[in-house]
């Protein structure tokens, strides 16, 4: 099978597709985050498999019902691919939607479903998925996914130990 990829008018055919016949998006599979407490970043992670080289894993997130994602890299720890997300503020946020895409050296994609994580206070969170290793804990990038979101994280996220990389305009 041979992958046409347009682009304007212009078509691509992969010739890599057609001699190895690598056709397959990656495959994504995640154990979905029931909850997470204020105050504390969090780790998303999930496995990716590809029948080509896997090229970026991210995550997408935003609070409930925003109108626009934040995005993460995720990056590969030996098992699976993680990302540190930042930490939700007290009395701000409720739910927080997430999914993860994944692109492969063939240039395929695929996204997970979009899931809901519920910030609870501790005791309610029974297993929160929070980030016990400081240097990542204070090292979160996230990018904007387009430029209407401004130059900083949204306020519902604590913005400490955050770089914010907004769309150039």
């Amino acid at each position: 099978m041979r992958m046409r990829l347009r682009l304007g008018v212009l078509t691509f055919v992969c010739a890599a597709c057609a001699i190895c016949g690598a056709d397959e998006p990656p495959r994504i599979e995640h154990q979905p985050i029931p909850c997470t407490v204020p105050g504390s970043p969090f780790t998303v992670c999930a496995t990716v498999s590809d029948d080509e080289e896997v090229r970026k894993v991210r995550v997408f997130f935003r609070a409930e019902r925003a109108k626009y994602f934040n995005m993460a890299e995720m990056t590969f720890g030996g098992l699976n691919y993680c990302a540190t997300l930042p930490a939700p503020r007290k009395g701000k946020l409720r739910r927080i939607e997430y999914y993860v895409q994944a692109t492969d050296s063939a240039l395929h994609f695929e996204s997970s479903s979009i899931y809901q994580i519920f910030v609870q206070e501790g005791g309610v969170c029974a297993f929160p998925p929070i980030e016990k290793n400081a240097a990542r804990a204070a090292s979160i990038v996230v990018y904007a996914t387009m430029k209407e979101q401004g130059k900083k994280l949204h306020d519902v996220f604590s913005r400490e130990g955050v770089k914010f990389v907004s769309v150039a305009k």
